[in-house]
């Protein structure tokens, strides 16, 4: 029997852009080397490899790959409120959603992001569910 860890998480960031919009892939290219890149079920064996290596480079990981990270840009240029990283997905084999929680709480609080708000919960099919809000 499979052991699941589901996740959802959000993460709204402030940033002053002066009338300038945003380049999405260099948006998400920042975004990606603060919360970590993602592996799929089908990456190459180097990825997987540089995964287990190097873990903090990375999403949270399970045996079928990462969690997912989406990025929303607000098109309204004057608002403060710029951007939203969506952080989901679910976890085969991965039974710590503290580990989750404590990856996430690391992110928002160490990496010198005006966050606005940021929640996230995370539920093993096991172990409970944990939610921690910004």
């Amino acid at each position: 029997m499979s052991n699941w860890t589901h996740v959802a998480g959000i993460v709204r960031i402030d940033l002053l852009r002066l009338g300038g919009q945003l380049d999405n892939k260099e948006c998400f290219d920042w975004l990606s080397s603060i919360f970590g890149k993602e592996v799929r079920f089908n990456s190459s064996s180097n990825i997987w490899d540089e995964a287990y290596e190097h873990p903090k480079r990375f999403l949270p990981l399970g045996s079928e790959g990462s969690l997912t990270m989406s990025v929303w840009i607000n098109p309204d240029e004057s608002s403060i409120a710029a951007i939203t990283v969506s952080i989901f997905g679910d976890l085969r084999d991965h039974d710590d959603p503290d580990a989750i929680i404590d990856w996430f709480k690391d992110k928002c609080q160490n990496n010198n992001l005006a966050i606005r708000n940021a929640v996230i919960v995370a539920e093993n099919s096991y172990n409970g569910g944990r939610v921690w809000n910004y």
